[in-house]
């Protein structure tokens, strides 16, 4: 019945009005105002600035204020770093409710959403890594009373506002997806708490152990420059530390030989050296780490193309 009368109201429209028919089963998408350019004396973007100053300042008040979006389409040397600067929201907000899993994703000719209000939106079901690891770090957010469902091109997300990133999920935004630094091997201690295979105690394994024939290619993880190349250390034995961008470095240990120098730059995939059995070791392995700002991170949880066999 619902059907026939959709149906005979679409008729009488269109023969008395001249109104094409419409799907009332279907919700007309949202209407966001497109910003052409953000700059001050475009009068939409300065509108927008004004809602995010007013959220702001209702967010400190302690006042929940209405959500609104607008749109803007990415250009050339646009990146979510720049726009966010410029629309002085975070770049985590713009990242996680536009789908952007890296802060290096090219976003020219994009649509992007803006909203007026900072904090992360949580997709209900992940489409990429990256939210991946959002979906699991909030799951037990989500249903609070301060998340907002809100849904955006068949998508259903909640925000959570104010919300910003962990410190991993932040570095992975930042860091994108590093290269296995051996093209094969096995993965033979986590990083984490583990008995010591030199002295059988408990010690806390900031790397990973990744087992290899002696005189394995190691390759740099990630572009960047020689930080340290050091040849026998006690436990480290000979071993190198790249620099990278945004504080991030990486470790090799254990090597056999070392090919690269000192302030040296060095490519993604570059060979740096050889897998050994120096310094402290049971067997010929590289012992691989990762750290940001001095803090070790799991290397796991930013190494791509993970196939070690």
């Amino acid at each position: 019945m619902k059907k026939i009368f959709s149906i005979f109201l679409s008729a009488f429209l269109l023969l008395a009005f001249g109104v094409p028919p419409v799907n009332t089963e279907e919700r007309a998408a949202p209407f966001y105002p497109e910003i052409t350019e953000l700059k001050s004396s475009n009068h939409l973007f300065s509108q927008y600035q004004q809602d995010v100053l007013s959220a702001n300042k209702n967010w400190f008040k302690g006042i929940s204020g209405e959500l609104q979006f607008y749109s803007y389409r990415a250009k050339k040397d646009d990146t979510v770093i720049s726009i966010a600067a410029r629309c002085s929201i975070r770049q985590d907000t713009l990242a996680t409710i536009n789908s952007i899993q890296e802060s290096t994703q090219k976003i020219e000719g994009k649509m992007l959403l803006l909203p007026s209000a900072d904090g992360l939106f949580i997709p209900q079901i992940p489409e990429n890594s990256f939210e991946v690891l959002l979906a699991s770090e909030y799951a037990d957010k989500t249903d609070s009373p301060q998340a907002i469902t809100f849904f955006h091109e068949g998508r259903q997300f909640s925000f959570l506002p104010q919300e910003k990133l962990s410190p991993s999920q932040r570095s992975y935004f930042l860091n994108p997806g590093m290269s296995m630094p051996l093209e094969q091997s096995v993965l033979t201690s986590a990083y984490g708490m583990r008995i010591s295979p030199i002295n059988g105690k408990w010690k806390m394994h900031r790397g990973i152990d990744l087992a290899a024939p002696r005189g394995s290619r190691i390759l740099a993880c990630r572009e960047g420059f020689v930080k340290h190349a050091v040849c026998g250390n006690p436990v480290y034995g000979n071993y190198v530390v790249l620099r990278h961008p945004n504080g991030m470095e990486s470790l090799y240990a254990h090597m056999d030989t070392i090919s690269v120098e000192k302030n040296a730059k060095v490519a993604t995939g570059q060979r740096i050296g050889t897998v050994g059995m120096t310094g402290q070791t049971t067997g010929p392995h590289l012992h691989f780490e990762i750290s940001q700002n001095g803090s070790s991170l799991n290397p796991e949880n930013y190494l791509k193309n993970q196939d070690r066999n």
